[in-house]
């Protein structure tokens, strides 16, 4: 049997918008359209892995559905703008990795960065359509977490549904 031909262009590409549209998702607000515009960007399958204060997995639409509802609610994301940086895609046939770096800024009300982090992505190629199956999203060891606590302390209260 042959080895499934490497990524083309228009592949790494499509990973490529996909990783950005990610980006644009989560700066998109919050509510139920801009959540399930977010889920979209996954596979139904899909999972997405949160290593900074928690080590947490959500898993499928309704649980990636309250990952998005979560950051939403819980931390200030409307006054924050995410980015990304360096990446590298790989991959053979249908399916690719993509390892790449994000930056969180404060957008308005604070100068400065938020966070960084990097994500570690494994993506699938399902009827011509590339989507991401599975993220792990690592927040940078150097990054001082203790910023993020205060939120995390009121998350009983802060919580809605989308």
């Amino acid at each position: 049997m042959k080895d499934p031909e490497p990524l083309s262009v228009e592949d790494r590409f499509a990973i490529f918008e996909q990783m950005n549209l990610h980006q644009q998702a989560i700066d998109a607000g919050w509510g139920l359209d801009q959540a399930r515009a977010y889920v979209d960007l996954y596979w139904p399958d899909g999972k997405f892995t949160v290593i900074d204060l928690r080590h947490t997995t959500f898993e499928g639409a309704d649980g990636l559905k309250r990952m998005y509802d979560y950051a939403h609610s819980v931390f200030p994301i409307e006054k924050w703008s995410h980015h990304m940086g360096p990446f590298r895609i790989d991959g053979r046939g249908d399916t690719a990795t993509a390892h790449w770096r994000w930056l969180v800024r404060w957008s308005r009300e604070t100068q400065g960065i938020v966070s960084t982090g990097t994500y570690d992505d494994n993506w699938e190629k399902r009827n011509g359509v590339w989507k991401c199956l599975e993220r792990t999203s690592s927040v940078d060891g150097n990054w001082p977490l203790h910023t993020f606590q205060p939120y995390v302390d009121r998350q009983d209260e802060l919580y809605r549904e989308s």
